[in-house]
């Protein structure tokens, strides 16, 4: 199993950050993805994102917690040599006006594959998390 963690503090309110990550929708506002579709609420709902190459990732949201702001998601398929995607979001409070993230993931890949996955993955989390906080900096 690889696993790959990006943690960053960033300077917005923990709650926006939250209600952001926690909608499961618009990822494509803050990710290089070029557009996504998401059908239903909370746990269960399916997002699909639809990459710029033509590629596309079916992602389903298996836990939500509100109380510790803690969601878990996995990518059910795509276009990466990878199985057993399992993705775990964490927004954390460290001031009235900034909050830590951590973005992990675990997966399966073959070794000729791992390090340019845990290349992408990472440079895949850190856009998000740098692109969030402009975002809601922006909305201030």
């Amino acid at each position: 199993m690889t696993e790959v963690v990006v943690s960053k503090t960033i300077q917005v309110p923990a709650n926006r950050a939250w209600s952001t990550l926690s909608s499961f929708r618009n990822i494509e506002a803050i990710s290089p993805i070029e557009r996504s579709e998401t059908i239903g609420e909370g746990v269960g709902a399916t997002r699909t994102c639809f990459m710029p190459d033509g590629a596309t990732i079916y992602e389903v949201l298996d836990k939500v917690d509100n109380a510790t702001m803690e969601m878990q998601y996995k990518i059910t398929e795509g276009p990466f040599p990878i199985t057993g995607y399992v993705s775990n979001v964490k927004v954390e409070a460290t001031g009235n006006s900034s909050c830590k993230v951590t973005w992990d993931c675990q997966f399966d890949t073959n070794e000729e594959s791992k390090a340019a996955m845990i290349e992408l993955f990472e440079g895949f989390y850190n856009v998000i998390i740098d692109s969030l906080e402009s975002m809601i900096q922006s909305q201030n």
